[in-house]
């Protein structure tokens, strides 16, 4: 009993103790697709907490092919009671990954109390359940993981981890009552099915957790009975939630996997991704348990991708060192299971970030649930290797060590990060060949200017930035709309090079995301009268950019935005929201905009198809509050029409015939 106490008030206390060091950070700003996804995302505004309002809110993102609609439902609630703004998002997530620190108890016991029951029964429980705490503490306060609390949106990493892990703790559990002679099974099923089912809905890498209860599986019951011998229901368990949804996953994605790298904008191809990753897979291993200021950052898009297996040399290094580790793993895997299923733990949660996805090469928070398997090895050896009696005092205060230097660098991140413009200028300074890290910093200094647009040191700072991103290789349109707006909201004369800075990368890049949201950013500014750019020099732009990527409905959606609201041509609008719907009718929001503006010009029976066309995409009735509104809209509208031409009729009839 004593024992149970001590624990759980150690548990407590590195809980708590998390909770204070990650607090300051709730004082940050919202960064990168976090405005995307949260800020510029009208369905998160919830009025009511209605069904079809939830359902809207959740497939808001078009972030994965299921949408994450648990994490978007999450971010309306949190907003809905708790009201717009980073710090509550922040303070959420804090609170998220303080739960999943206990979650990281229950698994790292319930795997070394396996790992006791088959392979070391001379451990005593004490001894397990002290290297578990050891592991969950250590992880709470991992460097490495501040990006996926801080980084507002990756609450779909962390909140899909919580029902991952559980699922994955409900699978040990049952394991262990199955070697006990008691019922189990349905245990298994339900943490793989329930709990993978909701981490993917919340984010697809949630997809691995029957991934890693085979490698525990694998490494610890060797699919094994009570009575000895294997037990073949385990095999139909993984045919049927691992094998058949692995195959049927990839026959649905693979024609948009092996497209997607020709229209994503990518710098790199997919063998080159390929070729990449083994290298940042050893990074990512060094970042967690070494970790410094230095290296840890939430911009790696400078980091350079391999062109060959001898370009750089650490290529062909990283892929050898991989398959050694794979090696060394099995070989252990009777020997010392613990470091065999470390290792292969912590590629396994690789398989879906860093391998042929068309993804970004490197991210930190893709180590949320990876980085256990490392801890794993690291703890579980300094603690539990044999004799466990020898140099416990020093094995111990290493542990305790280790903890507090972890615990201190997570400190320095978390105040870094508990400042925008404190962030923004420390990752410019150790990335200043990253076009977002200095784009960034020119950002938050141009917002500042335009706040004060008489200082002209302000104004100097920020453009130097700017201009430090918009120069780099590779550089997106981010830094260069950034300028014109900041020159148009001061009212002061810009650098006509930007424009042609412009067009040069409108006619050699390809149409990125980061490209398609500076010009919106544009657009969205004259709409708003913020800002007045040249007609001419922006239809250059758009006319560029739509001969190039004409088949981009996103690009015709925000060019038709401005040929309605800043070159009031209606018609040409029209036409261009008519091809955003051929190009990519499962979208609502394009059909909502060519309703809108049918019924604005008065086109009544093609509002009435295109409102039957939009119902045909209403699923689980995410759009019956938008279908009721467009309907009210028409309805209105065609009644206050046919009442004008009625008094114009009736006008006429008494002015009489002409010349009467």
């Amino acid at each position: 009993m004593r024992q149970n106490l001590t624990l759980a008030a150690g548990l407590l206390l590195a809980v708590a103790a998390t909770v204070l060091i990650y607090w300051p950070g709730i004082h940050g700003p919202f960064l990168l697709d976090d405005f995307a996804n949260i800020v510029n995302n009208p369905a998160l505004k919830l009025h009511h907490l209605s069904y079809n309002a939830l359902m809207a809110a959740a497939f808001s993102s078009d972030a994965g092919p299921l949408h994450r609609p648990i994490a978007m439902v999450s971010f309306a609630l949190n907003e809905y009671f708790f009201g717009p703004g980073a710090a509550s998002m922040k303070a959420t997530n804090i609170f998220i990954h303080a739960f999943n620190g206990v979650l990281v108890y229950a698994v790292a016991a319930l795997t070394l109390t396996a790992y006791r029951r088959r392979f070391r029964p001379d451990l005593t429980r004490g001894q397990v359940l002290g290297a578990a705490l050891a592991i969950a503490t250590a992880w709470l306060v991992l460097p490495i993981n501040l990006t996926a609390v801080l980084y507002v949106v990756q609450r779909m990493t962390s909140f899909s981890a919580t029902f991952a892990l559980g699922g994955i703790a409900l699978y040990l559990w049952g394991r262990l009552r199955m070697l006990d002679g008691r019922r189990g099974l349905w245990m298994l099923w339900t943490g793989i099915a329930l709990g993978g089912g909701l981490a993917v809905l919340t984010k697809e890498d949630g997809a691995l957790l029957p991934v890693y209860t085979l490698v525990l599986e694998w490494a610890l019951f060797g699919f094994a009975r009570a009575s000895g011998g294997r037990d073949r229901r385990l095999y139909l368990l993984y045919a049927l939630l691992l094998l058949a949804p692995g195959i049927l996953g990839l026959i649905w994605l693979w024609p948009s996997i092996a497209g997607s790298f020709q229209h994503s904008g990518r710098p790199f191809t997919m063998v080159e991704r390929l070729l990449t990753e083994p290298r940042v897979f050893f990074d990512y291993i060094y970042w967690t348990l070494a970790p410094n200021l230095g290296a840890l950052s939430l911009y790696h898009d400078d980091y350079p991708f391999s062109t060959g297996l001898l370009a750089p040399p650490t290529t062909l290094l990283s892929i050898l060192g991989i398959v050694a580790l794979v090696a060394v793993a099995v070989w252990l895997r009777r020997r010392r299971p613990l470091i065999a299923l470390g290792i292969v733990w912590f590629f396994a949660g690789q398989l879906m970030t860093g391998t042929f996805f068309d993804l970004e090469l490197v991210f930190e928070q893709r180590n949320y649930i990876p980085d256990i398997g490392l801890l794993l090895i690291v703890f579980g050896t300094v603690l539990l290797e044999r004799p466990v009696e020898k140099l416990l005092l020093a094995r111990r205060t290493l542990v305790v060590a280790l903890i507090v230097l972890y615990a201190l660098i997570l400190g320095l991140r978390v105040q870094e990060w508990s400042s925008g413009l404190r962030l923004a200028e420390m990752q410019a300074s150790m990335h200043p060949h990253s076009p977002r890290a200095t784009y960034s910093l020119g950002r938050i200094l141009g917002a500042a200017a335009i706040d004060a647009p008489h200082n002209t040191k302000l104004i100097a700072a920020a453009t130097r930035a700017l201009n430090q991103s918009a120069a780099i290789p590779g550089s997106s349109l981010l830094a260069d709309q950034a300028l014109l707006i900041l020159y148009a909201q001061v009212h002061q004369p810009y650098n006509p090079a930007w424009w042609s800075r412009i067009d040069h990368k409108l006619r050699t890049q390809p149409m990125s995301a980061q490209n398609l949201v500076s010009l919106q950013y544009m657009v969205t500014c004259e709409v708003q009268k913020h800002c007045v750019f040249p007609q001419a020099q922006m239809q250059q732009v758009f006319d560029i950019a739509t001969r190039r990527f004409a088949r981009n409905p996103k690009l015709l959606s925000v060019y038709a935005n401005w040929l309605l609201n800043i070159r009031r041509e209606p018609l040409a609008a029209r036409a261009v929201m008519e091809r955003c719907v051929e190009l990519d009718p499962r979208t609502p929001q394009y059909w909502i905009n060519l309703i809108r503006l049918d019924i604005a010009l008065y086109r009544f029976k093609d509002a009435r198809d295109d409102i039957a066309q939009l119902a045909k995409y209403n699923h689980l009735g995410q759009l019956d509050d938008t279908l009721r509104s467009l309907r009210r809209k028409l309805h209105d509208t065609e009644q206050t029409f046919v009442k004008q031409v009625k008094n114009a009729q009736q006008k006429s009839a008494r002015k009489g015939p002409p010349g009467g």
